[in-house]
């Protein structure tokens, strides 16, 4: 089922998935420079799991993700958690597909 969900975010991730959309609270300008702690702790983990907001191509099998809980905080967990959250309409959503698997 790993490598049809990764087939599958391949095609759906590429068409809208984007950090810089995930500020909903509109306080900060667009082009701002400054990064809140939880943007900084992101960035951080997009890094380290070596993630992508718009998928890897057909090359590269994604072996984790990151997910927002319903809270605002990020996690980093599988990409078939990360799968299920994609399909869900519920309070957690998709930020983006990760290279390496979560420790």
């Amino acid at each position: 089922m790993t490598v049809i969900g990764s087939l599958v975010a391949m095609v759906l991730l590429p068409s809208g998935f984007d950090i810089a959309d995930m500020d909903v609270s509109g306080d900060r300008p667009a082009a701002s420079s400054l990064q809140s702690p939880a943007d900084a702790h992101l960035a951080a983990l997009m890094k380290r799991y070596r993630c992508s907001t718009e998928g890897f191509g057909h090359s590269q099998i994604p072996g984790s993700a990151i997910i927002r809980r319903a809270q605002g905080r990020v996690a980093v967990v599988s990409f078939d958690r990360g799968w299920e959250v994609f399909r869900d309409d519920g309070p957690e959503s998709l930020v983006a597909v990760c290279l390496r698997p979560p420790h």
